[in-house]
């Protein structure tokens, strides 16, 4: 069995491929030229200081990132499910669409929600160091956040989910 390379700073991320809530392929080289903001979230996920509030934290940046036009358009948002079997492309449209509030608006274009095979999906996780298993109804995980810089390398890297709002948007106007 290979090693597992666990990303750090500087580290420059594979090309990844996933299947977003449109269920069009998506290349973690499609963001070059933007900083990306990624994280781990499933649908289902019944503890409050998790899935949900990673989602609640993008939304906000989300929010804050549109104020300025500019940033925006250098910036992208990606939310990654690690429960590929139930979060499928439109469960994921739809729990983005609430989460962005712009429900049948949504255009996704600077939020998106990813998911994939099972494989894809494992091969993303364990290269940002996050462990997850199924446990009857739930999938037991650790989290995991990361700002990606427009040249594919790695910003910062944010185990749990202590970091601050403005500490990441300060982060993401750097680039």
């Amino acid at each position: 069995m290979p090693a597992v390379t666990i990303a750090k700073e500087g580290d420059e991320v594979p090309n990844f491929t996933l299947r977003n809530q449109d269920n069009r392929e998506i290349r973690i080289q499609n963001y070059r030229g933007r900083t990306l903001l990624l994280t781990f979230i499933y649908t289902r996920c019944p503890v409050p200081d998790y899935c949900t509030l990673m989602s609640n934290n993008f939304a906000q940046i989300d929010r804050a990132l549109s104020q300025d036009a500019g940033l925006y358009a250098k910036t992208h948002l990606l939310s990654v499910s690690i429960d590929p079997s139930y979060d499928t492309p439109p469960v994921l449209r739809s729990y983005g669409a609430a989460h962005t509030e712009r429900y049948k608006d949504e255009t996704f274009a600077h939020w998106e929600f990813a998911g994939g095979t099972t494989e894809q999906v494992k091969k993303i996780a364990e290269y940002f160091g996050l462990t997850y298993y199924s446990e009857k109804d739930q999938i037991i995980h650790g989290l995991r956040t990361a700002i990606i810089k427009p040249d594919g390398k790695i910003a910062k890297i944010y185990t749990g989910n202590d970091w601050k709002i403005e500490d990441v948007l300060d982060e993401m106007k750097k680039y």
